[in-house]
């Protein structure tokens, strides 16, 4: 079973075993950024299957003032990553299909979740719409590698 859950100090050991491919740290934190990463307007969340820690992730809630202006009601996914000896068995897609709903109580007062992903990165583009996020049509031009996808999932199921 794949679960998410906020990320907890004693986490620390586990985040640093995660395994990435040297590939994803140009679109990623490795672990120890993340690990090291306090700024207050970062959550960081981590990814487990069963009891083994897999993966993490960063929400950002200051995210759409920087990508998307400051009218924007949503927090930014950042850092996504999957140990590389657990990709390839659906985790991560699974991942990002239970996201939004893991932590739509955290952040209650934002309409959608948004990240970018780099136009390079087809592997990472391909989970995100597999998992339920959309293509907003827009690019960000700010990214250190090259143009990003802008794409977003709502955080909050319609009643």
């Amino acid at each position: 079973m794949i679960t998410i859950r906020k990320f907890k100090q004693e986490d620390e050991i586990d985040v640093l075993a995660i395994l990435l491919e040297e590939e994803q740290v140009k679109f990623t934190a490795s672990p120890e950024n993340f690990v090291s990463d306090i700024e207050a307007n970062i959550v960081r969340f981590v990814i487990a299957k069963d009891d083994t820690l897999v993966g993490y992730f960063k929400i950002d809630n200051d995210f759409h003032s920087d990508i998307l202006g400051e009218d924007n009601a949503g927090v930014g996914l950042r850092s996504f990553a999957i140990d590389r000896r657990y990709q390839g068995k659906g985790i991560g897609k699974k991942a990002v299909s239970i996201l939004a709903s893991s932590i739509s109580e955290e952040f209650k007062t934002f309409t959608w979740a948004y990240l970018t992903v780099n136009c390079k990165n087809e592997v990472a583009y391909q989970t995100y719409m597999k998992g339920g996020f959309e293509d907003t049509g827009e690019l960000y031009l700010g990214g250190p590698v090259g143009p990003q996808h802008i794409m977003r999932a709502k955080l909050h199921k319609e009643s």
